[in-house]
């Protein structure tokens, strides 16, 4: 895991924060506000993105769940609060 893995955690947490918890967030949604993050933040290089492979490992890591749009798991949400804890 590292930067652009919990970015991808982070969009996913901060949209069901943002919408009632039912609500989850669609794919372009989710790589749009991912590309935004990116270009907004210098530290990071749009060309380690690869935002399709992160989705991917962590939907099989079990961090994320996709049934209509993206949410955290349980452990999606232990991770965050995990990587948040040691920034």
């Amino acid at each position: 895991m590292d930067r652009y893995d919990n970015l991808i955690l982070e969009i996913i947490f901060n949209h069901q924060a943002e919408s009632s918890k039912k609500e989850r967030i669609g794919l372009r949604n989710l790589e749009k506000a991912f590309w935004e993050n990116i270009e907004s933040d210098d530290q990071m290089l749009s060309s380690n993105g690869r935002v399709g492979e992160r989705i991917t490992r962590l939907y099989i890591s079990g961090l994320i769940e996709n049934k209509n749009g993206y949410r955290l798991t349980r452990k999606g949400k232990g991770q965050l609060q995990v990587s948040m804890s040691s920034s």
